[in-house]
């Protein structure tokens, strides 16, 4: 039985429509900054300008397999003299070497230029910078310090809306590259070195980002949030973030802090206030309830995937660097507590 093309066509249509529409990776074309507005322009000049010169290639190619498919009419073969094949071949030649060569070289000089131009704002620091970030790549996180406050997070970067803020790109272990498509284009995380990207977002909103350089088994899941909120509601979460972490709530939750303070959790993660957990392997755990998403986005910041994350981190996340700690139902519960309460 033979499928009609229009109902393969139907069938398609709709899976194509549906995967474009799940992808909830904005594209850099829909840029939210100055900077990502200026890759935008520069990539839209360059895509036009692609466009209009595979028009007039392939009207050319057709015109000439339109041309060679038409047969000659006998009395319109002649039988050329030596200088009218040297006019031919002349008019050949020169068609060749400008369409060929003089019009795509002024074609790229023109878009080197503009492209060139477009990309130097970027290397020029914008004024009233209030604000410096400091983003450390691991492998396969993202360590997020605001060193004038005294607040370390992870995993989200906070800035406020309409001002451009520094930010020091470093890493941890391997290379990484720092990326969020609608602010800013991607920059080079080198161990060692610490290179440096003002950004500036003019929209509020939640913006994605990612490592955009492959750096071990789960680049795919390495990301992060991009938030820009107004200046007084930045002002606040800084506040906030700088404090020390909340004590427990009740009972449960301060075993809870006992058991995280006993198990191997306190050997690689840091709660500022708590003396026996101070260990910078792994994240920053201060504020840990006030985070949207955990694993760099893996997963989303609620009870069960929090549970299922520390008991099993690798069938989360296969080859990320936290290993599985085992603690009996009790004192996982008491845990869930305390860290739940950490806001």
């Amino acid at each position: 039985m033979h499928t009609h093309p229009h109902s393969r066509l139907a069938i398609i249509v709709p899976i194509l429509a549906s995967a474009l529409t799940a992808c909830d990776m904005p594209l850099a074309l829909d840029p939210r900054g100055p900077a990502a507005t200026e890759i935008a322009r520069i990539w839209w000049l360059l895509f036009w300008t692609a466009v209009v010169v595979s028009v007039i290639v392939y009207v050319l190619l057709g015109y000439a397999l339109r041309r060679a498919r038409t047969p000659a009419q006998p009395d319109e073969v002649e039988h050329l003299t030596p200088e009218a094949s040297a006019r031919l071949e002349g008019r050949a030649t020169g068609f060749v070497l400008i369409g060929g060569g003089l019009i795509p070289a002024l074609i790229l000089i023109v878009a080197t230029v503009l492209t060139l131009t477009g990309l130097a704002v970027f290397d020029r620091p914008p004024d009233g910078v209030e604000h410096t970030i400091v983003v450390r790549g691991h492998m396969f996180w993202w360590e997020v310090e605001y060193p004038d406050h005294g607040v370390v997070t992870a995993n989200e970067i906070h800035v406020p809306v309409g001002q451009s803020v520094r930010i020091e790109l470093e890493s941890a272990d391997v290379i990484h590259s720092f990326w969020v498509p609608q602010i800013h284009g991607k920059m080079e995380m080198i161990p060692g070195k610490t290179n440096v990207i003002y950004m500036r977002a003019d929209e509020a909103g939640t913006y994605f980002g990612k490592c955009a350089e492959f750096c071990g088994r789960q680049h795919a899941n390495m990301e992060f949030l991009f938030i820009a909120e107004e200046p007084d509601a930045f002002e606040a979460w800084l506040e906030r973030q700088a404090a020390d972490a909340s004590e427990p709530a009740d009972a449960i939750a301060e075993r809870g802090r006992d058991v995280f303070v006993a198990s191997p959790c306190a050997l690689c993660h840091t709660i500022r206030g708590v003396s026996d957990a101070a260990a910078e392997a792994g994240p920053d755990l201060t504020h840990l309830a006030s985070r949207r998403t955990l694993a760099a986005r893996t997963l989303t910041n609620v009870r069960g995937n929090l549970a299922g994350w520390i008991l099993d981190p690798q069938g989360v996340k296969p080859g990320n660097r936290m290993p599985a700690v085992h603690l009996e139902p009790d004192d996982l519960h008491a845990l869930l507590a305390y860290l739940q309460g950490l806001r």
